[in-house]
């Protein structure tokens, strides 16, 4: 059996195979049960090329992720609870799905 060091060592290799050619890439993933969270940023643009403004917010977010993370889960905090309460001021039944206007939901391998 494949220890955890080797299956997270292969998931990430699978997960940079995924990835587009000229994109900057913020990949979050949940740990502990949801209460935390790992965060990798992919750079696949030409390394020759000048520096766009994508890799600046990119940049900015990682550096955010690193010193202000309260601040920044409070933003999202606010954002999402804003959404419910509108939402719920329209008499609908919150889901997730409807929370996230500007995220994308993607299912991957489950059938609907």
């Amino acid at each position: 059996m494949a220890d955890i060091n080797t299956k997270n060592k292969l998931a990430m290799e699978t997960e940079k195979m995924s990835l587009l050619p000229n994109r900057y890439y913020l990949v979050l993933r949940p740990i502990d049960n949801g209460q935390g969270f790992d965060a990798t940023a992919y750079d696949t643009t030409d390394p020759k090329e000048p520096i766009p403004s994508a890799f600046f917010v990119l940049k900015g977010i990682m550096e955010t992720l690193d010193t202000d993370l309260e601040g920044l889960v409070q933003k999202g905090q606010l954002a999402v609870m804003d959404r419910m309460v509108e939402l719920e001021e329209k008499g609908d039944n919150v889901t997730s799905d409807m929370i996230s206007d500007n995220i994308e939901q993607v299912k991957i391998g489950k059938l609907n």
